[in-house]
């Protein structure tokens, strides 16, 4: 399915005045209309997993199915899917969904007939230590009585007469919340593409609710989202606009930008794929069509895919830091330049980018591969007479 997404149809009711408050009388302010495709619920299965099997037979979007349920006012990411709403989109009774979906009405728990354990403060045990102490030795009590007064278990009692010091609490062991455990990583893996196909900006919380349900398929509660991001060292308000630490200036601050693993491997399949099919990808094959590919996909990045490979190319030639990439690249095909450009030569600079262009991932995959890529290319500069004499022309300017 092509263009825009697919939209809920929604009749309004008949007999409503424009007055009417939908925040009043949801039930009152649309007539639904059931979905072209109707979705057997499973036994047993949860909402979220009938929300997204409906969503996709539908050709919509889970998180925009998902936000459709919710109904007014509260449209919007998280909410929980009404089961009126959900009976009228899907043609069925709410009685029937209700016995088939095991949390779409949310169960009040019993009041359990245990009373509640009490706890003491650590600001007061000293005084309850005290107190137990005094009565020990005042009224010679056992620990079981001495227990019952003063509503604790006989094993702070013994504390208590062993030591006037209450021992200090212990420590609970971290533990791996649901959040960081289960959808933590995925949510950094958004972030990573996110930021590496926007220049650094970071996408918003919305933006990263419907990705984990609409290309991970991962259903998560808003507020466990929110709650993750709110401790994260690098998503925030103030990121979303520019990622921490973002370099401008020259080339050496520019060795400080990401390139994600998991982009490169989408960069690597998608040439290949050129490489082999290019006729599928609107492409004759030549060299003109590849590079002129290749830079719409560099603008695409915001100028990040081929950072560095300019200056990569010039140090494996040894010459041309005044040349482009394409102009490079024939310059180290079989045969070097050749103009104009014959069948055979179209062919060499063709294999000899794709094989540049890998080689030259490879070496940004590394932890610190951008930057040596701009090291050495700074270390060649200077020794070329170009550079001191563009050095000794600045020092002039200033003087």
């Amino acid at each position: 399915m092509t263009g825009a997404p697919a939209r809920l149809p929604i009749q309004p009711s008949p007999g409503l005045g424009e007055d009417t408050d939908p925040s009043v009388r949801p039930h009152l302010a649309e007539h639904l209309v059931p979905l072209p495709v109707r979705v057997r619920p499973q036994p047993a299965e949860s909402v979220d997993s009938y929300v997204r099997r409906l969503a996709l037979a539908n050709h919509l979007k889970p998180s925009y199915l998902r936000s459709y349920l919710a109904g007014p006012p509260d449209y919007g990411p998280g909410k929980r899917p009404r089961p009126d709403r959900l009976a009228a989109l899907t043609g069925r009774q709410q009685g029937v969904l209700e016995r088939a979906l095991s949390d779409l009405v949310r169960q009040k728990p019993a009041d359990p007939k245990k009373p509640k354990r009490s706890f003491t403060k650590a600001a007061d045990k000293p005084a309850l230590f005290a107190a137990i102490r005094r009565d020990a030795e005042a009224e010679r009590l056992p620990v079981s009585q001495l227990a019952r007064r003063h509503h604790v278990s006989p094993a702070t009692v013994r504390q208590a007469l062993n030591s006037p010091t209450p021992p200090p609490r212990k420590k609970r062991p971290p533990t791996l919340g649901p959040a960081k455990g289960r959808i933590g990583p995925t949510i950094d893996a958004i972030l990573d593409e996110y930021a590496a196909a926007h220049a650094g900006r970071f996408p918003t919380m919305r933006v990263i609710w419907e990705k984990l349900l609409d290309e991970h398929g991962v259903t998560a509660a808003y507020a466990t989202v929110h709650r993750y991001l709110a401790s994260h060292p690098h998503w925030s308000t103030d990121t979303l606009a520019r990622q921490p630490g973002q370099p401008s200036g020259d080339f050496l601050a520019a060795a400080q930008l990401p390139f994600y693993g998991n982009v490169i491997k989408h960069y690597r399949a998608l040439l290949t794929a050129i490489r082999r099919d290019p006729a599928r990808h609107g492409l004759d094959g030549s060299y003109a069509t590849t590079t002129a590919f290749l830079l719409g996909l560099d603008a695409g990045s915001s100028w990040s895919m081929l950072t560095g490979f300019q200056e990569w190319l010039v140090v494996r030639l040894g010459k041309g830091h005044d040349l482009t990439w394409p102009v490079l690249v024939r310059h180290l095909a079989p045969g070097g330049w050749v103009y104009p450009l014959s069948a055979p030569a179209d062919i060499a600079a063709v294999t000899t980018l794709h094989r540049l262009i890998g080689e030259f991932f490879t070496t940004r995959e590394q932890p610190d591969g951008l930057a040596r890529i701009f090291r050495d290319y700074q270390s060649w500069a200077t020794t070329q007479d170009w550079y001191h004499l563009a050095e000794a022309a600045d020092l002039g300017e200033t003087r």
